[in-house]
């Protein structure tokens, strides 16, 4: 008699899920936060974007169990610092896609350094998705793994 009641919340909420997918079908999956984004130079090394420019990212110390704090530094084609884009990054674990952090905007520093703060919670392969905007205008995603 005890498991009555909670019998009786389960069995809506159990038909809900089946009957909100059409027969036949399976539940869409995650949609992965670098699906066309391509591969990241090393940390340091330049990344070309189109129109001449290109920019940098590296880790501000060794990545750890904490907060990781990404650096990047956007130049122009004339190789002095930009400050005008919008840098967004994503971050997560591939085999974990529902828990992707979502797009975070960089923030920038006084120094001109664009500057993202990661919450890395489990050790594990972990990804993170840069993509730089020009006006409305998505120029650059790239993305790289690292492993904790």
């Amino acid at each position: 008699m005890k498991n009555i009641p909670s019998v009786l919340v389960l069995l809506p909420l159990l038909f809900c899920a089946v009957s909100a997918a059409e027969p036949g079908k399976a539940l869409p999956k995650a949609k992965p936060a670098a699906a066309a984004a391509t591969a990241l130079a090393s940390q340091g090394k330049k990344n070309p974007l189109p129109g001449g420019g290109w920019f940098t990212w590296q880790f501000a110390d060794k990545p750890k169990l904490g907060t990781v704090i990404i650096k990047v530094r956007l130049f122009g084609k004339d190789g002095r610092r930009e400050k005008t884009a919008e840098i967004v990054g994503e971050s997560g674990m591939p085999s974990m896609p529902y828990h992707d952090s979502g797009p975070v905007k960089f923030k920038l520093s006084k120094k001109g350094d664009y500057l993202l703060p990661v919450d890395v919670v489990m050790p594990g392969e972990w990804q993170l998705v840069i993509r730089v905007r020009q006006g409305d205008k998505e120029i650059y995603a790239g993305k790289v793994l690292f492993s904790i």
